[in-house]
């Protein structure tokens, strides 16, 4: 088994490069092959893989412009051209660490039907400059968990730490090209779901550029609709898990961060989240706005309404 790695990229060409070696160093007794999308960039991003290509002529390169603009096109494009059994996603500035693939191709071998999952860190500029690893849920991450158990973690997991058969991708259907944020958690929720369950692989690692200006993982009041929309789709698929009190409680902890997160824009939308919360019983999820000390404060005495409002206001006097 081989993997096809899949890669859009826009205006990558300060980073596309690391990124590139790192997929070659997987080996190619484990890269079917590399593709990338480049979508439409206004740099040398697309000169860029041409030339990476040729320099590594051992490795089966597939290069493109996407005719549709967005990743999310340019990754249904790279899906539709991809012949690996494996299917890799990789984000044009993330970087795999060594034996990535080897290590998770070992377990999607015999466990055809799972999504296998790896461990992923934060860096900035280069890996010299290497964040914390990441706590919280990331914890004694079980060896397997059902598709349920992995969502009510609630773990936050970027592209490049899956990997998953086509056969299972093909369930998935295709990446959601109406959405401006959060696409990656819309298109792995359905993945999960359509899988028997999620392996972990703790000796495989990811990682992932943080600082990137213009990242479509930012949010802005523009960006609510899609947030919501992406809601909807979670609600669809918890919802095919089974009808009981825990996945009622998934969902409302879904709609109880939209509400933290777009507050106090689009009223319209934080009132059908309300509504929508009414429907499947109270939230479990705590607000997760304030981190000082100073913060947590004004959040107990004051609220986090609050706290949200003072920053809007300080943002626009500084600003």
């Amino acid at each position: 088994m081989t993997a096809s790695i899949l890669i859009p990229a826009y205006n990558a060409s300060i980073f596309l490069t690391a990124t590139l070696e790192s997929c070659v160093i997987q080996g190619e007794e484990n890269v079917h092959e590399i593709i990338v999308i480049d979508d439409q960039s206004e740099d040398d991003t697309l000169a860029l893989a041409q030339h990476f290509a040729k320099a590594h002529p051992q490795f089966d390169f597939v290069i493109e412009t996407s005719r549709k603009k967005g990743a999310c096109a340019a990754r249904n494009r790279a899906y539709a051209l991809a012949t690996g059994e494996a299917i890799q996603w990789l984000d044009a500035d993330d970087i795999l660490g060594p034996n990535k693939l080897r290590t998770q191709l070992e377990l999607l071998k015999i466990n055809p039907n799972h999504l296998v999952a790896s461990k992923w860190r934060r860096f900035e500029g280069d890996l010299t400059n290497m964040h914390p690893e990441e706590g919280g849920n990331w914890t004694d991450v079980p060896g397997m968990s059902t598709p349920l158990e992995w969502l009510k973690s609630e773990r936050m997991m970027i592209p490049g730490g899956w990997l998953g058969t086509r056969e299972l991708f093909d369930k998935t259907g295709p990446w959601d090209e109406s959405l401006s944020i959060n696409q990656d958690g819309e298109y792995f929720t359905r993945a999960i779901a359509a899988s028997q369950g999620v392996v972990f692989e703790p000796e495989s690692q990811v990682y992932y550029r943080t600082g990137v200006p213009g990242s479509v993982s930012q949010f802005n009041p523009e960006k609510a609709p899609s947030l919501f929309r992406s809601c909807l789709s979670f609600e669809e698929v918890a919802m095919s898990l089974g009808n009981s009190h825990e996945v009622g409680t998934l969902i409302s902890n879904k709609y109880q961060a939209f509400l933290y997160r777009v507050y106090p824009h689009v009223p319209d939308l934080r009132k059908a989240a309300r509504e929508k919360i009414r429907t499947f019983g109270k939230p479990t999820l705590l607000n997760d706005v304030a981190e000082s000390t100073v913060a947590k404060l004004v959040c107990l005495l004051l609220g986090w309404k609050t706290l949200v409002q003072l920053r809007l206001i300080k943002s626009k006097i500084s600003g």
